[in-house]
Order: C-alpha cells, then sequence, then structure tokens
C-alpha cells in the first residue's frame, strides 16, 4: 500500500482512515482553525482526493470516499456548521460543498456509476441542503442564501441535471428526478415559498421561478419529452402543474404565467395518447383562478385573466379540442 498524503493545519480533532491495503495515492488536505473543530476523513480506492477547510468553531466535516479518481471539497466558515460527503462506487465523480455562516447543515451523497458531479452552497443561518444522487452523468447544484431555507435533491437515473437557488428565509424546496435526461430547475426570492418539482421518464423538462412572499408550486411529469414552465411574482399563489402521461414522442406542453397576490392555476394534462396537448394560463393582477384539465389527444387550452376577481374553468376530454377563454386582459 502506497502511503497517503496528508497535509493538515487544524486546531481541533482530525481522524484520517486509509480504509484499506486497496487504498492507493489518495491525497487530503485539511486545514482547521478555531475550536473545537472535527474532521473524519476515510478514503478506499485509487487517485482521489479530498480537501477541507474550516473556520470558526464546533464545526464537523465528514467524508467517505470509495472508489477511483473522486475528489471532494468542503469549506465551512462560521459555528457549529456540519458537512457529510459520502461517496460510494463513484468513478470521476466529484462533490463540493461550502457554507457561510452558523449552524447550518449540507449533506450530499453519490452511488454507483462514474461522472456525478454535485455543487452545494449555503450562506447564512439554520439552512438544511441534501443532495443525493445515484446512476451515471447526473449533475446537482443549489444555492441557499438566507435563514431556516431547506433544499432536498434526488436524482437516480443517467444523465439528468437538476439546480435550485433560494434567496430569502423559510423557503423549502423539493426536487426528485429519475430515469434519464430530466433536467430540473428552481429559483426562489423572498420568504416562506414552497416548491415540489418531480419528474420521471425521459427527457422532461421544468423551471420554477417564485418572487415574493408565501408562494406554493408543484410541478409533476411523468410523461416523456414533456415541459412544464411556473413563473410567479407576487405573494400566497399557488401553482399546479401534473403532467402524467406521454406519448412516446412526449408533446405536452403546460405554462402558468402569474402576477400579483392570491392568485391560483392548476393544469392537468393525462391519457394514453397525449400527443398534441397544450395548456397556457396566464393572471394578471389579484385573486384570479383557473382550472384546466385535458384528457386525450391534440387538446390546446388557454386563459387570460386581467383585472381582478376573475374565475376560469375548462375541462377538455376526447380529440382535437381547442379552448380560449379572456377576461378583461389587455
Amino acid at each position: 500500500m502506497k502511503t497517503n498524503i496528508v497535509s493538515a493545519v487544524w486546531a481541533g480533532a482530525f481522524v484520517l482512515t486509509c480504509g484499506s491495503t486497496y487504498a492507493q495515492n489518495n491525497t487530503q488536505t485539511l486545514s482547521q482553525s478555531g475550536a473545537s473543530n472535527l474532521a473524519t476523513i476515510t478514503q478506499t480506492g485509487n487517485a482521489s482526493s479530498s480537501t477541507g477547510i474550516q473556520t470558526g468553531s464546533l464545526n464537523t466535516l465528514t467524508v467517505n470516499q470509495l472508489g477511483t479518481q473522486v475528489a471532494t471539497a468542503a469549506r465551512q466558515t462560521g459555528n457549529r456548521n456540519a458537512i457529510t460527503q459520502d461517496q460510494i462506487g463513484e468513478a470521476r465523480s466529484t462533490a463540493e460543498a461550502t457554507q457561510l455562516g452558523d449552524r447550518n447543515t449540507l449533506v450530499q451523497s453519490q452511488r454507483l456509476g462514474p461522472f456525478n458531479r454535485v455543487t452545494g452552497t449555503q450562506t447564512g443561518v439554520d439552512n438544511v441542503l441534501s443532495q443525493i444522487q445515484s446512476g451515471n452523468g447526473n449533475t446537482g447544484t443549489a444555492a441557499q442564501i438566507g435563514s431556516r431555507n431547506a433544499s432536498q435533491q434526488l436524482q437516480q437515473g443517467r444523465e439528468n441535471l437538476v439546480s435550485v437557488v433560494q434567496t430569502g428565509n423559510d423557503n423549502e424546496a423539493i426536487q426528485t428526478q429519475a430515469s434519464l435526461g430530466n433536467t430540473a430547475s428552481l429559483t426562489t426570492a423572498g420568504n416562506d415559498n414552497r416548491a415540489h418539482q418531480s419528474q420521471s421518464a425521459i427527457g422532461n423538462t421544468a423551471a420554477g421561478t417564485q418572487i415574493g412572499n408565501a408562494n406554493a408550486l408543484t410541478q409533476t411529469q411523468n410523461g416523456e419529452a414533456d415541459r412544464a414552465t411556473a413563473t410567479q411574482v407576487g405573494s400566497r399563489n399557488v401553482a399546479t402543474q401534473q403532467q402524467l402521461q406521454g406519448s412516446a414522442f412526449g408533446t405536452n406542453r403546460a405554462t402558468i404565467e402569474q402576477d400579483g397576490d392570491d392568485n391560483d392555476a392548476q393544469q392537468l394534462q393525462n391519457g394514453p395518447f397525449t400527443v398534441g396537448n397544450t395548456a397556457f394560463i396566464d393572471q394578471d393582477g389579484n385573486s384570479h383562478t383557473a382550472r384546466q384539465e385535458q384528457i386525450g389527444g391534440r387538446n390546446a387550452a388557454q386563459t387570460y385573466q386581467g383585472a381582478e376577481g376573475q374565475r376560469s374553468t375548462v375541462y377538455q376530454a376526447g380529440n382535437d379540442n381547442v379552448s380560449l377563454v379572456k377576461q378583461n386582459h389587455p
């Protein structure tokens, strides 16, 4: 067994575990300044690297790596922060974690196949971030700025991409993807916002943006090549999009845009032959409500609502349906 290269400057506790006689050419660099910081590094495999920097007091860093050419990097500044990085069976995968503030928690876990990438950044107080990936070629990116924000990213499969940016306080985001080639992105700015994005099957795309306070967004896609986009600017808006089944050519589209306060929009598209379904809702002003549900094929529904206090409900089942609703829209 070749000797691991260890470079460490610390005030606190540090534990290095080589793992077993299979560890070769692994490198570890650790720098700790402050009081009562703890770092535990375990590496088993070949040509892997780990870098850790902790500044402050009572911070904890735990790294467990098994594989070939895997790399972790962690940096914490503040007090009582915790980072856990776990890579098992990965080849050429990387995990990067950065925390600035106090009492933040970040967990990164990658399993199975090669070329997974995960990056997490938290700035503030009492933020929680979990990033879990299994499969090949998946990429997860997360950034949280503020206090008491929570984000969870879970990906299984191949070549999936997920990203989230949360700025403000008390925001929550959950992103789940499975299968192949899915993309989910979420941007939140404000306080007390909730967002949930879930995608399975192949080639789906979901993009969500929330600016304001107390907004709620849910996007669920289970077909192929579905597209869902939701934008909420204001407060207390609710948007729900579900595209539950697509064909081999899955061409479902759903778009929601809401400006103002207390808007509510929901869209559901379903059916064994969903080619041609399209749903679009645009609500400007306050206190609008719109419902659209399409089951079958080649449906299209559009809703525009302006002024105040509008209500709209559209239901279509069958083939070749078209519906358009305008209410005092400029």
